[in-house]
């Protein structure tokens, strides 16, 4: 596992409280649980795992009220803490927790996620390497219905099974990652108005320094996107930051980038056609939803180009990009 005598912790990245669904959350906090017991089992330390929350410091007392309600089991194997961050966004939110974290290695997980067992194990195990700085773990959507098996059908997440070839080259997962304390420390998730960016230009940093982003089958699920709402806003952020990585990893003109919404709609649009039919079966999803679901994928990836085009076309400004009062929880 990890260098003897060496030390974990995990961050947990939290919501504010009101729009949490504690069913959820208590399912994956039962896991954490499970694989925190399973590795101390193995003879490493008791580690703190750090709830890192959009709240103020005054929510502290009430969501350990409800992780305890939820998950009593955890207090007994971790050292539960709370981080504030009042009003931090996603990112913002690992940052904080990072700081408060003590261990030699750093864990990053989410309340929407859930390990499988073993997960743990394998995220620390090749930290026996000294080379080793970021250990990536392999998150998949949960699915269940016509709507979830689309979003996991078309999402940038790897199917839970028959997917090694996307899997083998999928991006860094901030809801399932570990990183050396002394790097991630010095080197944060940068700022960026973009929803999710900075994973992108974390990626881009460890590998101009030289770092091997190693791959393990570490595997957790996550909760699938909901609702007609959150499909909308989720599509045209997609393109927005499709925009905000190229003009970062490439500094395109103005053309460029107006030619790469082009060209991006036409290989999503390629890509959702071939991962849908490809993989339909692995999803579970029947012969005659298919051609529904090609819909479904189609539009969203319509929409994402929207989104990217009017972007890099200067018909939208470039803000600070948060979810929206009216999509709610998802």
């Amino acid at each position: 596992m990890v260098e003897e005598r060496a030390t974990y912790s995990l961050v947990l990245e939290m919501e504010n409280a009101k729009s949490i669904d504690w069913g959820e959350v208590g399912v994956g906090l039962k896991a954490l649980a499970r694989e925190i017991t399973s590795v101390s089992s193995a003879g490493l330390a008791r580690p703190k795992v750090v709830i890192s929350h959009g709240g103020t410091e005054a929510d502290a007392k009430t969501l350990r009220s409800d992780i305890t309600a939820e998950a009593p089991q955890l207090e007994r194997v971790a050292d539960v803490i709370f981080a504030a961050c009042p009003g931090g966004r996603y990112y913002d939110l690992k940052n904080n927790g990072i700081l408060k974290a003590d261990g030699d290695v750093i864990v990053l997980s989410d309340s929407d996620t859930v390990a499988e067992p073993g997960w743990l194990s394998t995220l620390l195990e090749p930290f026996a390497q000294s080379e080793i700085v970021c250990v990536n773990g392999y998150t998949y959507l949960l699915h269940d219905d016509f709507f979830s098996r689309t979003f996991a059908l078309i999402w940038f997440f790897p199917m839970a099974h028959g997917d090694g070839r996307f899997a083998s080259k999928r991006a860094i997962n901030a809801n399932n990652i570990a990183f050396r304390r002394d790097w991630i420390t010095k080197n944060p998730f940068p700022k960026h108005n973009g929803f999710k960016v900075s994973c992108t230009l974390l990626m881009r940093k460890l590998k101009l320094e030289g770092h091997k982003i190693y791959n393990v089958n570490a595997r957790a699920y996550h909760y699938s996107p909901r609702g007609w709402k959150f499909f909308y806003w989720r599509a045209l952020v997609t393109g927005r930051d499709a925009d905000r990585k190229y003009v970062e990893l490439s500094a395109p003109s103005r053309t460029q980038r107006v030619a790469k919404s082009f060209s991006r709609w036409f290989t999503m649009s390629w890509r959702t056609t071939r991962r849908i039919v490809g993989h339909a079966r692995e999803a579970g999803m029947p012969l005659w939803q298919i051609p529904f679901s090609l819909i479904v994928g189609q539009a969203f990836y319509g929409l994402a180009f929207w989104g990217q085009f009017s972007f890099a076309a200067g018909m939208v400004r470039d803000e600070i990009e948060t979810v929206p009062d009216y999509v709610g929880h998802s």
